[in-house]
């Protein structure tokens, strides 16, 4: 091996060492799940260099996969595009001949922040160099968003002016443009060479005036995100099931192989590895890495790599998830499974400070004590459950419906008004009103109903307090005119 060569050894194995000390260090100071998922993909990213990446969670129930965090490089929508002449970076890397390395392009005049709405791409930095032919500029090589939320280095760019030199030797532009292979093998060395999340060749017109997108390859995040996959299918599934890992260096010819999920990414894998996640014997995932950029296998070592990562991913979603059951036992009330008091005040204080409109609706049973010295406390407390079930089927996502205590009932309405508030406060009166059995026993509760009071800030009230004090006055207002009615609070003095 050559000495450069044992120095990209050792500089690979730093890397890599130095990825899972800090994938470790990163893990333990989180206990939430989205972020958890974000570190491992950054770090698979950055050590893999691979056109797609999944990190999939294990759902016990349905014996199922769920794509909770993917990334795919994807070819995308700016190929054919012309970059004015007098505007973007690459225009002025094309005139002046020289690279440039910006990384904040929000403050460089020279962004053409344009074809980041046309991608729907948001670019943090650039580094491009002139792609010359015998002496002559013909075009632009680029790539965006160092891997890592890194910054460009001078290495980079010697390393993309490397790439683009090489590239652009016996190049013919015209021949080129077509091939579309030649570009793909491009630009998978460039992000090899540089780890980026995009990268693009743009080519000089026959007049020599604008710079057209030739080719241009962006890692896209959560193109399958939320799919499921049952575990008796496709090779994450069968990893899922035997715990074990695999390198595949054809994925093609493998029977176990399902074509399902690459027909909605629209990437074909070549070349695979796929590692289980596995805390304390406990199945909580798969990571599955499809495709090197540079079109090569991916070797033995990167899959014990995939695996040590997946392991420590493991222990970190395990810690998350006990974290959520947790805070959920936290703010959840154990009778009804709403939210609790503490969750209430919450969450009412948290809508209110965003300033946008929030209604308040409070409901209170009536004749519910009659049920309690009938049938006794055991019963009563059933029917608050069930009651309490009936009103969660009936909010909305992002309300929040929780038992303030005894019989009474309060449900969080952001972004509703009084009109929007009244209806659903009418909804769960009269599914309380219809409730006349209670679910499997011989209890008659045709006698309980409610009294709805609702409120609305800022119409109402200015601040929470003084919400909840209006909503609590316009149910006693509904009690006073008859009991099973909604009440609305009157406008504040």
């Amino acid at each position: 091996m050559t000495s450069r060569g044992v120095e990209r050894t050792f500089e690979q194995e730093l890397l890599e060492l130095r990825t899972v000390n800090e994938l470790i260090r990163t893990l333990i100071s989180t206990l939430e799940l989205p972020e958890i998922l974000r570190i491992v993909l950054d770090r698979l990213k950055s050590l893999t260099q691979a056109e797609g990446l999944s990190l999939m969670l294990y759902d016990p129930e349905r014996d199922e996969l769920v794509f909770a965090a993917t990334e795919t490089m994807r070819e995308n929508a700016v190929v054919g595009i012309r970059v004015p002449p007098s505007r973007s970076l690459v225009s002025w890397v094309a005139r002046s001949g020289e690279s440039a390395v910006v990384n904040d392009v929000q403050h460089d005049p020279r962004f053409y922040p344009e074809i980041d709405h046309v991608t729907l791409f948001e670019t943090r930095n650039l580094l491009a160099v002139p792609f010359t032919r015998r002496g002559r500029v013909i075009g632009v090589l680029e790539v965006a968003n160092r891997f890592g939320a890194g910054s460009f280095s001078d290495e980079d760019r010697t390393r993309l002016e490397e790439v683009a030199r090489d590239g652009a030797e016996g190049c013919e532009p015209d021949s080129f443009c077509r091939d579309a292979e030649a570009m793909r093998r491009l630009l998978a060395r460039a992000v090899t060479s540089v780890p980026s999340d995009a990268a693009s060749l743009l080519l000089l017109d026959p007049a020599g005036r604008e710079l057209v997108f030739r080719a241009s390859r962006t890692i896209q995040p959560g193109v399958i995100d939320g799919l499921r996959l049952p575990t008796d299918r496709g090779i994450a599934g069968w990893v899922a099931r035997h715990r074990q890992a695999v390198r595949l260096d054809d994925v093609a010819a493998d029977p176990r192989h399902f074509t399902g999920v690459g027909t909605q990414t629209g990437l074909a894998p070549r070349t695979m590895i796929c590692v289980p996640m596995i805390s304390k014997q406990t199945l909580r995932g798969v990571i599955q890495v499809i495709n090197k950029v540079d079109g090569s296998s991916f070797s033995e070592g990167e899959l014990a790599l995939a695996q040590t990562l997946a392991d420590h991913a493991a222990i970190a979603i395990e810690n998350a998830s006990l974290y959520r059951q947790a805070y959920l036992a936290s703010i959840t009330d154990d009778l009804t499974g709403l939210g609790n008091t503490r969750h209430f005040h919450k969450s009412l204080a948290e809508a209110i400070a965003r300033g946008r409109t929030v209604s308040l609706v409070l409901c209170d049973l009536d004749n519910f004590k009659a049920v309690v010295d009938r049938y006794g406390h055991l019963v009563g407390s059933h029917a608050i459950a069930q009651i309490g079930r009936s009103i969660g089927r009936r909010v909305r996502p992002g309300d929040v419906a929780a038992r303030f205590g005894g019989d009474e009932f309060v449900i969080v309405l952001p972004d509703t008004d009084t009109a929007q508030a009244r209806r659903l406060a009418e909804s769960i009166r009269q599914s309380i009103e219809s409730c006349d059995r209670l679910e499997g026993e011989d209890v008659d509760l045709s006698g309980v109903t409610a009294s709805v009071g609702l409120a609305t800030f800022p119409d109402h009230a200015s601040n929470a307090e003084s919400l909840f004090r209006q909503a609590d006055a316009a149910m006693y207002a509904a009690k006073a005119s008859g009991k099973n009615a909604v009440a609305s609070a009157a406008k504040e003095d």
